[in-house]
């Protein structure tokens, strides 16, 4: 049993043949996009509030977690083209695999470059609303594959598991998402 959690991650290191896919300009947005998410995850807000979940839900690890920040979006499900995954818990591996909002290149090329690296109050306004979507997404998407690993191992049908980690992630999200608001503007341009 693992006593003491911690979160302890870090970004993935992406395959040759998925970089070359990405102008540099757009590896450049998402590896600093990655460094964002892996800042959140790291700073000692998030950490109270993941360790507070994990005692509330009661939440018992027999092992220790790999957080994976990925470098690029996942690529659509299977028969659904407008369903993005943004993470992923692999029970196998105890592994937790969070991955960045898809945004379009052409963003990305005109006003991405520098939206991790401006403080805040220099933002244009949809910057901001960039900058806290993937935020929102790095922490709803934290909370849900969290409560996935408290059900790894009740026998809960993968949906009515889902509609269940669902239901608590909003739950949660809502009151993360109130409390350490004021983070956005703190991991940015550090």
């Amino acid at each position: 049993m693992v006593e003491q959690f911690e979160i302890v991650a870090r970004v993935a290191n992406p395959p040759p043949s998925l970089l070359s896919k990405y102008t540099r300009k757009e590896r450049e947005f998402f590896l600093q996009y990655a460094d964002f998410v892996h800042r959140t995850l790291n700073s000692e807000g998030v950490r109270e509030k993941l360790r507070e979940l994990m005692q509330m839900e009661n939440i018992r690890l027999t092992r220790e977690l790999d957080f994976r920040i990925m470098v690029f979006p996942a690529r659509p499900l299977t028969g659904r083209p407008r369903s993005t995954l943004h993470g992923s818990y692999n029970q196998d591996a105890g592994q937790i695999s969070l991955y960045p909002l898809k945004l379009s290149r052409l963003w990305i090329r005109r006003e991405g470059s520098s939206l991790f690296q401006t403080p805040w109050e220099d933002l244009a306004d949809n910057q901001k609303k960039v900058l806290s979507e993937a935020w929102l997404s790095a922490i709803s998407t934290l909370i849900h594959e969290v409560l996935h690993v408290k059900f790894e191992n009740r026998g809960y049908s993968r949906y009515s598991e889902e509609a269940i980690v669902r239901k608590l992630e909003n739950q949660y999200a809502q009151e993360w998402i109130q409390q350490t608001e004021s983070l956005v503007g703190q991991v940015t341009a550090e």
